[in-house]
């Protein structure tokens, strides 16, 4: 498992969600989006990372609201994760699905991009689906990890590790292999990798609101300067 960047380092998408909490209560809320095409473990990935479980197998097409309390070095977080549905089969389907998520795309704080290393369609997905992120936040702060799952099939692979790394350093991205069934730490790594960058902007973006929120004090007259100046005056005069 490695995780590298090139700097260090169904058309309803927000369906009912499981064990909701009030976001107000908590002093962090994140919402994520886990974002493929269909077969490569999304919904695995997600009850792994929740629940330390692997499950093979899902109905597809499910597009479950997941919320849970997590928790991320030190901090208390609400977590919301949305599987979307993994419509995209062919190059050729992937303008219609991306329609289908814009409302998901909108609502999410970080994106995982995830690719099954048996399947080179799912990895050819990925850079379109990064660059309609991109189109719907413009504000490239929003993070991304691009995520190849089943790293455990190599008698199956079609996409080296290599590629999914080139790839990420070309969109400017995080790059995780992960195995969801072997390895619950890499999945772990995935999700908290993004929850600490989203907690990150979060933090800076409060900041900058509450300093623009401050009116400058205007300061106060400095007497002794009041003074020279008036001496000053009296002195001209005289002249």
């Amino acid at each position: 498992m490695r995780l590298s960047s090139s700097s260090t380092m169904s058309h309803h998408c927000l369906l009912a969600p499981i064990q909701e909490c009030p976001a107000d209560y908590f002093a962090k809320d994140i919402k994520l989006a886990v974002l493929g095409t269909g077969s490569v473990g999304k919904s695995a990935m997600i009850v792994r990372y929740l629940t330390r479980r692997f499950i093979g197998d899902y109905e597809p097409n499910t597009g479950n609201l997941y919320s849970r309390l997590v928790h991320v070095e030190d901090d208390q977080i609400f977590l919301q994760i949305q599987d979307t549905p993994g419509c995209i089969e062919f190059q050729e389907d992937i303008p219609q699905m991306l329609d289908s998520l814009s409302r998901c795309l909108k609502w999410a704080d970080g994106f995982l991009l995830v690719y099954s290393v048996t399947d080179y369609h799912s990895y050819q997905s990925i850079r379109p689906l990064y660059q309609q992120i991109r189109k719907s936040r413009p504000d490239s702060k929003t993070p991304v990890i691009i995520v190849g799952n089943k790293g455990d099939l190599t008698h199956a692979r079609q996409v080296a590790a290599k590629d999914g790394l080139q790839l990420a350093n070309e969109l400017g991205s995080v790059f995780l292999e992960i195995s969801t069934s072997d390895n619950y730490q890499g999945v772990c790594d995935a999700f908290q990798y993004l929850c600490k960058e989203v907690s990150k902007l979060h933090s800076c973006s409060n900041g900058e609101k509450r300093r623009l929120s401050i009116i400058p004090r205007p300061k106060s007259p400095n007497m002794q300067d009041l003074k020279r100046r008036f001496r000053q005056a009296l002195s001209y005069k005289v002249k």
